[in-house]
């Protein structure tokens, strides 16, 4: 009944325009097990049922678990309760339109969504409640194409124009946009509000609408940076929508983040989801691809940090009994590395969820199998985790191997000594390890070979365990977490210093050849269980797609066939970003893309700002990198 009693309480707050949309900020559950959140709900089900639909459900058939069945009642009793409240609310206000509003809500209780500005009115409606009851990083799905149908009836009715259409969106985007700083987690913009955009059908055939570009459209032109958008594309997406893209991405804002259907797809059905599961993929808060409805989706649950086990092993292995590169590499690859991720899957597998009916209600095989979803309930079970400093992983073994193994201008154990010292003194040593032109992010075998063992490695050892629902384990090579996990990692051998920033995601800081680093990102293997969000990144100074816009376009296009994953693009220049330092107050709307999601620039912690201005230095070759 926490759920009921919580509607019960929660103040109601009427906007004086726009769609209804209201959370107490205060006023939440008591939870006492870990929530289920980084996940989208499927909202064609939010516009398509009622509570008439959803009561009828579980009031037929066969009892298999009545415990469940009084759970999912009991929320639906809380819903009718916050419809009340929220109707009377409206009754009480000076609204001209309230009566539209009234009679979208009153229609939940009987009747599915019947327009296209009411289905977007129940979407907001559930999606606050996922927020108050304590849920984080919330998605919201393919929405050009939950919402194709209502559109196109209320176009050909002449009930909206597309004009009109764009105006309902951006109303729409801002209210999610709003109690921007409640919903925000590890920063302030990391809210998890992502639609997804596009995408290819399981014909083969590309599927994009008006909502398609009116979304991003609308995006563009609020300037905001949440929600945020992602674009699912393939060599059939529309040269006219990449172009809409583009000019979005151009303005800074971050969006929309851009998925290669014909990279993520495959890698869906190779790991075991249902063909029509995987071409209706959606992602997690940021990047991590999930079938939409159908999974208990922890796609961000924990980070893999490569650089860990590699300090670990010199840290305590006996360096004169190491000979030769190989045996490093072998000690990693076959000790410290499966050390390390078998102490994160026992981690995980302690873990306990919170009993979820909201969630339950929305996820397929919840309700057929009268199963929570916190207790195996959903059709995919499975766990996903992020990684996190590949690169200097990859890098640091490189300059072992090119330093003390090849040339032999230092001592492994003196090297290591200077590691450990921090490099204190070693001024021109880090800034050796630091500028090696074969690096991550470089189109170069050995590297890529380095890359791809590393996560073999993680590979089989994920494949080859089951969580306790009988799900899988995942991984992708991006991560939030290239500040976060700064803290416990101390000097590395590619020349960061204690406490430094990783490298993020896939990347070359040290080069503006995207170009080369396109090619090194299509050869990484993404296969296996290695499909959990891989993002290429890049920054790129505003002026240079100005001047080169068309060649940017087709830039664009063209690294697709080579094979990316995914990408994003922080769109900004180094005066822009140090003068916004200097000046906050001049640049109150600054937007820049974090990790996958944008934020304003005055919100972000000073070492966040370094570390983007650092990037945009060195991308512009203002710096000695």
């Amino acid at each position: 009944m926490q759920i009921a009693k919580l509607f019960e309480k929660v103040d109601i707050n009427i906007p004086d325009e726009g769609f209804i949309y209201t959370i107490d900020e205060y006023k939440t559950i008591n939870n006492r097990n870990r929530i289920i959140d980084n996940i989208s709900i499927d909202n064609y089900k939010v516009i398509n049922w009622s509570l008439k639909d959803m009561t009828g459900f579980y009031s037929t058939g066969n009892i298999i678990n009545q415990a469940y069945l009084t759970c999912q009642f009991d929320y639906l009793y809380g819903v009718k309760i916050l419809l009340d409240r929220e109707i009377s609310a409206l009754n009480e206000s000076n609204r001209v339109d309230k009566d539209k509003y009234i009679n979208f809500l009153e229609n939940i209780k009987n009747n599915k969504a019947k327009s296209f500005e009411e289905a977007l009115q129940r979407i907001l409606f559930f999606n606050q409640q996922l927020w108050q009851t304590g849920h984080k990083l919330i998605g919201l799905g393919r929405l050009d194409k939950i919402l194709n149908d209502l559109y196109y009836q209320d176009l050909e009715k002449g009930v909206i124009d597309k004009n009109q259409a764009l105006n309902l969106i951006k109303s729409f985007l801002l209210s999610l946009h709003d109690y921007y700083w409640f919903k925000s987690q590890a920063l302030m913009g990391d809210t998890g509000q992502i639609i997804i955009l596009g995408g290819v059908e399981e014909n083969g055939e590309y599927f994009s609408n008006d909502l398609t570009y009116l979304f991003i459209e609308a995006v563009k032109e609020l300037n905001i940076p949440d929600p945020k958008c992602l674009l699912r594309v393939s060599d059939k997406t529309p040269r006219d929508l990449m172009d809409l893209a583009l000019s979005s991405m151009k303005t800074g804002v971050g969006s929309p983040l851009l998925s290669n259907d014909e990279k993520v797809i495959p890698a869906l059905i190779d790991y075991g989801y249902e063909r029509q599961d995987a071409y209706n993929y959606v992602v997690s808060a940021c990047w991590e691809p999930e079938p939409i409805g159908k999974s208990l989706g922890q796609n961000n649950i924990v980070c893999i940090n490569y650089l860990i086990p590699l300090n670990k092993l010199f840290d305590n292995e006996d360096l004169k009994s190491i000979k030769n590169f190989n045996q490093i590499l072998n000690i990693y690859l076959k000790k410290y590395l499966p050390e390390y991720v078998d102490g994160i899957i026992e981690w995980l597998n302690n873990l306990v969820f919170e009993r979820d009916p909201i969630l339950s209600t929305f996820i397929d095989d919840c309700n057929e199998n009268q199963l929570d979803i916190s207790e195996g309930g959903a059709r995919y079970n499975n766990y996903g985790l992020t990684s996190v400093a590949l690169g200097n992983t990859v890098n640091s073994l490189y300059n072992l191997k090119k330093f003390v193994f090849e040339s032999g201008e230092y001592d492994l154990i003196e090297l290591n000594n200077i590691r450990k010292n921090n490099f204190e003194g070693n001024d021109k040593l880090v800034s050796i390890l630091r500028n090696q032109k074969i690096r991550y992010g470089v189109d170069n075998e050995e590297i890529i070979s380095l890359s791809n063992i590393i996560t073999d490695c993680v590979n089989e050892i994920l494949l080859n365990n089951y969580n306790k629902f009988g799900g899988r384990f995942k991984f992708g090579l991006s991560s939030p977490d290239y500040i976060m996990d700064a803290p416990k990692v101390k000097a590395s051998f590619d020349g960061k210093r204690d406490f430094e920033p990783l490298t993020i995601h896939i990347a070359n800081e040290n080069s503006e050849d995207y170009i080369d680093l396109i090619r090194f990102a299509s050869k990484l293997d993404y296969s296996g269980a290695r499909f959990n969000g891989n993002v290429t990144d890049f920054m790129v100074n505003p002026s240079f797609i100005e001047n080169h816009y068309d060649k940017f376009l087709d830039f664009l296009i063209l690294s697709r066939k080579q094979g990316y994953y995914q990408m994003q693009m922080n769109v900004i220049s180094s005066e822009t970003l140090i003068r916004a330092k200097e000046h906050p107050n001049e640049f109150p709307n600054l937007i820049v893309r974090v990790w996958g999601f944008s934020a304003y620039f005055n919100d972000l912690p000073d070492s966040y700002k370094d570390f983007l201005i650092e990037r945009t230095l060195k991308n512009e070759g203002k710096v000695a990198v």
